[in-house]
């Protein structure tokens, strides 16, 4: 599988911060999480967990397979992958902390 580059990730929610016109305060804030944390990920220095990618994605409207995985926003996405995506929406923390345990034993097994 291939790296996140957390850089990427970073500049993309970055991008997005700016064009909803946020301070990084105000991110954080909207967020849900510290000015300390939320700043580590918009300069790429830390890769957040599942479920404030979610929490991220859905306060800045922004789709996860973009964000994430750099696809292209006019990119047709699988009805697989869309059902997944709209699935984790719905899903509660504990789940979701479920669901990242899993992917990170997928990730390892494909190695």
């Amino acid at each position: 599988m291939d790296s996140i580059d957390n850089k990427h990730i970073g500049k993309k929610l970055r991008d997005r911060r700016l064009q909803l016109g946020y301070t990084q305060e105000l991110a954080a804030e909207k967020s849900g999480i510290s000015y300390s944390y939320y700043t580590k990920i918009e300069r790429g220095e830390q890769l957040p967990s599942i479920e404030i990618c979610v929490h991220l994605a859905k306060t800045f409207n922004l789709s996860l397979d973009y964000w994430l995985l750099g696809a292209s926003p006019d990119s047709r996405i699988s009805p697989e992958m869309l059902e997944f995506l709209q699935s984790l929406k719905e899903v509660d923390s504990s789940s979701l902390k479920k669901v990242e345990y899993i992917l990170q034993k997928a990730e390892l097994l494909t190695e």
